[in-house]
This record gives C-alpha cells, sequence and structure tokens, in this order.
C-alpha cells in the first residue's frame, strides 16, 4: 500500500499559519510600491533643476510657518533646513545616485526574500534551501547596506557641504551619524538564525534520506 502521507519537508500548515503567511505576501507586494514610490520621491527632492537638494541640521531657532497650504500657522523652533546647493562635484552627485540605487536595491531585496520565504511557507517547505538562501540575502542586505549607504552619503554630504562653503569639521549631522548601526546588528542577528535553519535544513536531509 502506498504510504500517502505528506514528506516531512512538506508539512500542512494550520489555518493561523497560513493566514500569517498570506498576510505577509499581501503586505510585502504594498511595501514593494511604497518602496518604489518613496525612492522616487527622495530622487526628485535630491536632484533640482538649481542643484542638489539636502537636509542638514541647524542651530536651533524660532521660526514661523504655515501648515497645509496656508490652512494653519504655528510657531516653533527649526533645528533642520533643506537647502539646495549648485555646483556640487561629479564624484559627489554619483555618491548620491548610488545611495538611492542601494537603498532601492536592499530594501526590495530584503522585501523579495520575505516573500519568497512566505510562498515557501505556503507550499509546506519550512527547513529548505530556498528558505536559507532568503534568510542570507535578507541578513546581507541588512548588514551591508545600510553602512554602504552611509559610506556613500557621507561622500555626498562632503561635496553639498564644500558646494556652500561650508567647513566640513565632522559630523554635521551627528544625530544620525551612526543610525546604521542598529540594522547593522540585525542582519548579524539574523545571520545567526541562517545558521540556524541551514543546520535544520541538513538534519530534514538526512532525516529524509532515512525514510
Amino acid at each position: 500500500m502506498n504510504d500517502l502521507r505528506p514528506a516531512p519537508s512538506q508539512a500542512l500548515m494550520t489555518r493561523p499559519e497560513r493566514a500569517d503567511a498570506i498576510t505577509v505576501l499581501i503586505v510585502g507586494l504594498l511595501a514593494s510600491v511604497v518602496i518604489i514610490g518613496l525612492v522616487s520621491l527622495r530622487v526628485l527632492q535630491t536632484f533640482r533643476s538649481d542643484g542638489i537638494g539636502w537636509i542638514l541640521p541647524i542651530d536651533q531657532q524660532p521660526i514661523d510657518a504655515t501648515v497645509g497650504s496656508g490652512v494653519g500657522s504655528l510657531h516653533g523652533y527649526a533645528t533642520e533646513a533643506l537647502v539646495v546647493a549648485p555646483n556640487v562635484n561629479v564624484v559627489s552627485i554619483i555618491a548620491i545616485a548610488l545611495s538611492h540605487a542601494v537603498f532601492a536595491a536592499a530594501a526590495l531585496t530584503i522585501v523579495g526574500g520575505a516573500l519568497w520565504i512566505a510562498w515557501s511557507f505556503l507550499r509546506g517547505r519550512f527547513f529548505a534551501r530556498g528558505t536559507v538562501r532568503a534568510l542570507a540575502v535578507i541578513s546581507w542586505a541588512l548588514a551591508l547596506a545600510p553602512a554602504l549607504i552611509f559610506m556613500l552619503d557621507t561622500f555626498g554630504r562632503n561635496g553639498v557641504l564644500a558646494a556652500l562653503s561650508i567647513e566640513n569639521d565632522g559630523p554635521v549631522d551627528s544625530d544620525r551619524y551612526w543610525s546604521w548601526l542598529p540594522l547593522f546588528s540585525a542582519g548579524v542577528a539574523l545571520g545567526l538564525v541562517t545558521i540556524a535553519f541551514r543546520r535544520g535544513a541538513r538534519l530534514q536531509k538526512d532525516t529524509e534520506g532515512l525514510v
């Protein structure tokens, strides 16, 4: 008599698990659209007809401003300003463009990896090679992309400061100077999870070989 039970690598998911995986697929697809729109807005904000737009921290000072296209007004304190720097050197412009490209590629890669894992789970493939590879790609993207973006933004910021004739005596945006470290730590942590999944995949393969 043939054994009709599913293989260990094709274990069936419970209804809540399937609902969670489907939710990840839906949210991931929406996130992809948001990422594309966000990158497009950042590019339009940065590359302007009269120069390179860049947000720089400024000395805190009181301001009066309108909101909602003049619907309301407010009084507050400004700590940042969007400046437009003309005549930024070519190296800095290329670095800024690469920063946007790396951000988009890394974000879409992470979302794509999550979509692949969710799809694999829906097919009952948990400790599979594809799942392990997707986790590895996500972990590397989280670990490397923020540091690379930070370096590229540093080149771009230096070019903007030079074009504005502002002396660069250190990290003028110190509040964000190490903001990439949490993502790097998350990538390292996910790398450890990837090791666990890789071992699980090997163990499952060995177990199936004995069945």
